[in-house]
């Protein structure tokens, strides 16, 4: 993991001026591309994509340290409380539920999304990736619903209030 070291060699390593740390993000990358271990990792945020990218590291055989700034995970995802929306999903598919891809993109892009090429993936990856999220963690998404916006019933949850 991080050492007191560690940081001590990063830190006599950056430019200083009048005592400040004084180098660009170009800069910290090529340091910490000489001094940091490529099979570790920071993960700075401990919702679900920091727990997500954390667990992605672990599982690669690296080490991880994840920094929250609160005093407990879950980060913005802990107030996502309706739930979390897939398509073409096993759940949805046990539910006898239609829904596609393509009918979430159409959905996603009526609702004023400006990035067709970010709602491409965002939609094309949901259904596995809450797969992922139920078989790797034991998560209860189980419940699905439609919620505005939506034509589809495609909003999972847990029947606990937190997944």
């Amino acid at each position: 993991g991080m050492s007191a070291v560690w940081l001590k060699h990063f830190a006599s390593n950056l430019p200083t001026s009048s005592g400040s740390l004084c180098v660009g993000p170009a800069g910290v990358r090529a340091i910490m591309a000489t001094v940091f271990p490529s099979n570790q990792a920071i993960v700075v945020g401990g919702g679900l994509g920091g727990m997500s990218a954390a667990n992605q590291v672990l599982e690669s055989g690296g080490r991880v340290v994840l920094i929250d700034k609160s005093a407990f995970c879950g980060g913005n995802s802990t107030k996502a409380t309706s739930g979390i929306n897939g398509a073409e999903t096993k759940a949805q598919k046990a539910k006898g539920i239609d829904d596609t891809i393509t009918i979430f993109t159409n959905d996603t892009l009526k609702g004023g999304a400006k990035k067709p090429e970010l709602v491409k993936v965002l939609c094309g990856n949901s259904g596995l990736d809450v797969d992922w999220l139920v078989e790797k963690f034991n998560l209860d998404l189980s419940l699905v619903a439609r919620l505005g916006g939506h034509s589809m019933p495609r909003t999972h949850r847990g029947a606990e209030r937190f997944p």
